[in-house]
Order: structure tokens, then sequence, then C-alpha cells
């Protein structure tokens, strides 16, 4: 860190950006030829004298940058998410293949065995935790279960590389469960009237099921990061001080909350990350979902266009923020969803059918309330965020590839 030239600017949360630097470092340690950029948002002149000190605290804490690095700061050096975003090589063939085989692992796992535990009375039936007789609700723990043993194998066989394979694995297992099931036109014939209160109902209970299916992949998160760091512990940070005195007591408290200071910092700054992929999936929904307002729900258009949206929005918030912190952009599932539901509980009235023309389609029940109300929460949830993670990693992929340009 911190070697000759001027220090790229970067958006705070931003991941490290990195370019050729000689190999002199400014803090007195062995540098490679790239070097990171942590303190975001600020522009760092060469080093003098006169610096200030929390620069050089920031280079021994986070030892990024320095030492011999092939493909950018060793993996595991700071944490999980420094981990994934650390430049390295492409991903090979034996890799894709592992990403591949953990995906059918779950599917298998998640389309048996988890149709099992969350079937519906009626098998053509949407899956849902809050309609139906009530067994779906029951089966939540069951399936709860299930989805974090399938990211945990995923995460397990895809290895160090991507630390959030195994929560893609358990996505796509999920998506496949859901398409075993009915669509939202199937819960709006069984649930739904063509009266107001009936459709605002039904718009609650969406709401509702979508928040205990982001429970539900926040679980699946915390229980493969754990899975993920109990296979590649991280290493231990040790502060050394300047005249090279020893590194445990005081000074590795020290570096500790030095570490844990900077990563609550740079988590809390990725709202942005959030806030682009939200707007551009709602958008790409809103535009692509159907042909007409009032159009059948055709369900591969449904899942091509969450699949499409979340892609999107993450790859163009990941490219135009750097933000390295994958959480943000999976983010934008959850609260994509419950947008959507929210203005179909606004439009269950359908004034705006009977003012645009399609007074007797009004009259029907499976004419969903509002463009955005057509995907089920289980399809927002499991699609979205497997789709936001490959747009992540595609965005970073771009990023990558343009630093590789410019030097």
């Amino acid at each position: 860190m911190g070697c000759d030239g001027v220090w790229a600017d970067s958006a705070v949360g931003a991941r490290p950006r990195w370019r050729r630097r000689s190999s002199r470092c400014c803090w007195g340690l062995s540098c490679s030829e790239r070097s990171f950029d942590l303190l975001a948002g600020h522009r760092l002149e060469p080093y003098d004298e006169d610096a200030s000190d929390l620069r050089a605290i920031l280079a021994r804490v986070l030892r990024l940058g320095c030492g011999p690095q092939k493909g950018g700061p060793p993996l595991g050096s700071v944490s999980m998410e420094m981990a994934v975003n650390a430049p390295a090589a492409p991903l090979g063939y034996i890799d894709k293949g592992r990403v591949l085989l953990a995906c059918v692992v779950a599917i298998v796992l998640l389309r048996s065995v988890g149709w099992m535990v969350a079937q519906p009375a009626d098998p053509d039936l949407a899956i849902s935790f809050t309609n139906g007789d009530g067994t779906p609700l029951r089966a939540w723990p069951a399936l709860a279960v299930l989805t974090v043993v399938a990211a945990a194998l995923g995460g397990a066989i895809t290895g160090r590389r991507l630390p959030e394979a195994g929560v893609f694995a358990a996505g796509v297992g999920l998506a496949a469960l859901a398409i075993r099931g009915g669509s939202m036109e199937a819960m709006l014939c069984y649930e739904t009237t063509a009266d107001v209160a009936t459709r605002r109902a039904l718009m609650g209970a969406m709401a509702l099921d979508c928040l205990l299916w982001t429970v539900l992949m926040g679980i699946t998160w915390v229980a493969n990061t754990l899975v993920w760091r109990w296979l590649w512990p991280e290493p231990a940070v040790a502060e050394a001080d300047d005249d090279g005195a020893g590194q445990a007591g005081t000074g590795g408290n020290q570096a500790k909350k030095n570490v844990d200071a900077v990563k609550s910092a740079n988590f809390w700054a990725g709202w942005p990350a959030l806030a682009i992929t939200g707007v551009i999936g709602a958008l790409v929904i809103w535009m692509t979902i159907a042909r007409t307002p009032v159009a059948t729900i055709a369900r591969g258009q449904v899942i091509a266009s969450v699949t499409a949206a979340l892609y999107l929005g993450a790859m163009g918030a990941r490219y135009f923020t750097g933000i390295n912190d994958a959480r943000w952009y999976v983010l934008a599932a959850p609260a994509v969803a419950l947008i959507g539901y929210l203005l179909g509980y606004v439009s269950a009235d359908m004034s705006w059918a009977v003012s645009g023309g399609y007074k007797f389609y009004a009259e029907l029940a499976t004419t969903p309330a509002h463009a955005m109300a057509r995907p089920l929460p289980i399809e927002y949830l499991a699609i979205g965020v497997a789709a936001a993670l490959m747009g992540f990693w595609s965005g970073e992929k771009i990023e990558h590839a343009a630093a590789h340009e410019e030097s």
C-alpha cells in the first residue's frame, strides 16, 4: 500500500482499485507492482515525512498491497468480503464446473426433499408460507435447514475463490423448487376475487411471505459465511510497533479494533449499491415482465424478467460504485419485491384498468393488480439473489478487465 505516484480516487465503500506502481514502498515495506486504495474517497499524494500516522497505521493493520503478490492481496487477509474481491485470475473450467456441481446438488436436494416438506395441499398451488392450509408455514424451519445445508455443501464444493457461491447455489435450488409449484396466477385463482379487499389482503400476505423468505435467505447467508470461514480461516491480524517490538498484547487488540472499525465503516457506506441495483431492477421488471398490464402471467417471462433485472442492476451498480460488499446487492431483491407488493396494494382498486380501456379485465380475479406483483416472493428472493450475485461477479470481472487495460 502506498507506492510512488498519485492514488486513484474511489467512491466511499468501494473495492480497492489497483494500478501499476513502482516496487518501492513508501512505508518502508517490500511492495509489489499493484497497490490498493483503502482510503476510499480521498486522493493520497506520495508519502512525505509530515504525512498523517493514520495512513501508516492502516497500512500495517490491513496489510494490503505489500509482499509478493501475483493477483492482488492474499485471500482472507482481512475479511471474507476482501477475499472475494481481490484481483485474481478469471475462473477456470474446473472452478466453473464446481459451481455448476454445487447448483446441481442444491437443485436435487431442494426440488426433492424440499418439495416433500413445503408441498401445498394442491400440487398446482404456488409455494407460499402465508397462503393455503397452513402446512407451508409449519414447514418453514425444515425448509430453512435444507437451504442452509444446500448452501454449506455448495460453499464446500466451490472452494475458496467465491465465498458467496454457497448462497448462489441455494438460490438456484429454491428457484427449482418454486418452478415445481404454481405461479402467481394460480395464487390469484385460489386466493382472490375481483373485489378490492381480497386483492389487498393477498398483497399484504405476499409482503409478509417476502419477509419470511428474506429471513430464510439471511440465515442461509450467515451460515454460509460461518462455514466458509471455518473451512478457510482468516489469518490473524497482528500489530507491530515501529521499533519492531512484540506483536501481541495491546498492539494486537488495537489492530483488531482498527480492522473492525474499517470494516464497519465500509459496510454502511455500501448503500449506493443497493439503491442503484434496486432502481435498475425495478425499472427492468416493470418494462419486461408482461406484454400488456392485463396479459396472462407467463411463468417463463416472469423468471427471465427477474433474472435480467437483478443481474443488470447488480452489474451496473458494481461497475459504477465499485462497492465490494455483496450483501448490498442481494438486499435489492427483497427491496424490489416489497416495492412491487406495495404498488399492488395501492393499485388493488383496479382504477388503472378501468381508465386505460381494460374495464372487463378488472373483473377477472387473475388480473394482477400491478406488473411488479406478478412474481411470487420465492421467485423474487431465490432467483433475485442468485441473479444479483451473478451481476456482482460480472461487474467485478469488467472492472478487472478495465484496470488491466489501463495498466
